[in-house]
């Protein structure tokens, strides 16, 4: 064997070693997305086997329209000036104004999935 092709050789092994590595590592984080993903349809598809006999049974869909997580993977988009505020004013309108029909028994509301914090607000000011 002459050396240049023993060096050749060794460097075509370490290439393919390489290209060994990285496909471990892409098949990997495929996985671990597959995986994710088949839990963000188990979730799904219990949420509309809820939904499907809410509406079947006539309590409405309202009931059980909330995500209290977002799904895997799924970035929320930036908000845009005077987003906080209309919140703030659909909350106060929509929710505590009507005592507080989107509120869950654990403090957490239906319509944006985050903690109420209007409730304790009310509270304070109710004291005084």
């Amino acid at each position: 064997m002459t050396p240049g092709l023993a060096h050749e050789h060794g460097v075509l092994m370490r290439q393919m070693g390489g290209l060994q590595s990285r496909c471990t590592e892409l098949l990997r984080s495929s996985t671990s997305r597959v995986a994710a993903l088949e839990g963000d349809n188990l979730r799904l598809r219990a949420e509309l086997v809820l939904l499907r006999t809410s509406v079947f049974w006539g309590l409405g869909a309202a009931t059980v329209l909330r995500r209290a997580r977002p799904l895997a993977g799924v970035s929320r988009p930036p908000e845009e000036p005077g987003t906080r505020e209309a919140q703030a004013v659909i909350c106060q309108a929509g929710c505590v104004g009507h005592a507080h029909p989107w509120l869950e028994e654990d403090g957490q509301c239906r319509r944006s999935g985050l903690a109420c914090d209007r409730v304790s607000d009310d509270a304070e000011a109710d004291r005084s």
